[in-house]
Parts: C-alpha cells; sequence; structure tokens
C-alpha cells in the first residue's frame, strides 16, 4: 500500500511542479476579427494599423491616405475655373 501512495504523491507533485506552457492567443475567426477592429492588423495579432492613426484626423486626411494608397490620386478644385461665370 505504501508503494501506491508513494506513486500517487510522486504524482502529485510533479503536476503541481510542473509549470503549464501557454500558447499564444490565436484569433479564431479572422473576418470576424476584421470586421469589429477594422484598425487593426489581423496577422500581426492585432497590431494598430496606420489607418489607427489617421482616423482620429479629419474625415479629409483618410480619404486622402486612401487615395494615395489605391493609387488613384486626388482631384485638386481649380476655383480660377469658374471665375467667368
Amino acid at each position: 500500500m505504501t508503494t501506491v501512495k508513494t506513486i500517487a504523491a510522486a504524482a502529485l507533485l510533479s503536476a503541481l511542479a510542473a509549470t503549464p506552457a501557454l500558447a499564444q492567443a490565436a484569433i479564431q475567426e479572422p473576418g470576424a476579427f476584421a470586421f469589429a477592429y477594422p484598425y487593426l492588423d489581423v496577422l500581426n495579432g492585432g497590431a494598430p494599423t496606420p489607418a489607427l492613426k489617421l482616423s482620429a484626423e479629419p474625415p479629409a486626411a483618410m480619404q486622402a491616405y486612401a487615395a494615395r494608397e489605391s493609387g488613384i490620386g486626388t482631384l485638386q478644385h481649380d476655383p480660377s475655373h469658374h471665375a467667368g461665370r
């Protein structure tokens, strides 16, 4: 009977002494994460994107950023064009 108690005590001590190896938390649903947090990067564990900094700026800054990144560019309105009317 002492052998069983010794084995049980050893198993209990080894279970208490072992440190759990926690894996890095993974994003389970990337699409849902991207929908809920549009300014956080899904591929980098939720790291802020450059657009997060621009979200605090006026809307024109975000529009200019989007136009520049898409390659469309922005059209400048020339007020002198309508001067003759």
